[in-house]
């Protein structure tokens, strides 16, 4: 069924044009029942079908083309969610994983930073998480990782009695979110901004770990994922 949405999100020109075929087709016979006498007798035929049953059936139809309309546009609401977490997937967590594994590592470990907020990739936060981190009793390293498919990249890792525990990634893709959050919020008139701010945050990061989630099952490599939040409690 998510399939199916996300395709008819990309196809919203369907859903417009079932809609006005129905609009059209309900006025057609609203107006066919209203003068239903005076088309009898100007074309000499009579009419077998219930008309007020074809317009009851029409209007169940455009409430469930409504309701559907609302629905796609809930989820163009997170468009730009989705967007990221496919390219952290498909540019980051998938050749990252990929290559450990040729390097040798039978089963990586790659812990992803969840922040409920923002804020909480800024610097001064990821350097907070990182001492942390040192406080239990993790030796954090720097690896510059070289990908066959794509540029090399820096992934944290924390060590523990020279080997390495776990690899630790902090999504600061989600910060190019901050112009679409601006950009909506101030477009809304009258709304007490900061809390619609951080609804709408909230439910962006929501979406984008949810459709990470998705990715990484259907790539079959979710098993070396873990999440953790500012408890650092997954590792």
């Amino acid at each position: 069924m998510k399939k199916k949405l996300q395709w008819l999100s990309h196809n919203m020109w369907i859903v417009k044009l079932a809609s006005y075929i129905l609009n059209a087709a309900s006025v057609l016979i609203l107006l066919t029942w209203l003068f239903k006498d005076s088309i009898e007798e100007a074309l000499k035929i009579e009419f077998f079908i219930d008309l007020e049953a074809f317009i009851a059936i029409i209007g169940l139809g455009q409430i469930g083309l409504n309701q559907l309309m609302t629905k796609l546009l809930e989820e163009a609401e997170y468009s730009p969610a989705y967007a990221l977490a496919l390219g952290y997937v498909n540019n980051f967590i998938l050749p990252v994983i990929t290559q450990l594994m040729e390097d040798g590592s039978k089963n990586p470990r790659l812990c992803i930073y969840r922040p409920k907020h923002f804020d909480e990739l800024s610097p001064a936060n990821v350097d907070l998480v990182k001492a942390e981190l040192v406080n239990k009793k993790y030796e954090l390293t720097e690896l510059n990782l070289k990908l066959k498919h794509g540029r090399a990249r820096d992934v944290l890792t924390l060590n523990k009695k020279a080997k390495v525990h776990t690899y630790f990634d902090f999504p600061n893709t989600l910060l190019s979110l901050y112009s679409y959050v601006d950009y909506k919020i101030g477009s809304k008139p009258n709304s007490p901004i900061d809390k619609k701010k951080k609804e709408l945050i909230a439910e962006l990061i929501e979406k984008f770990y949810i459709k990470v989630q998705e990715e990484l099952v259907e790539r079959k490599i979710d098993k070396y994922i873990t999440y953790c939040d500012n408890s650092l409690s997954g590792l």
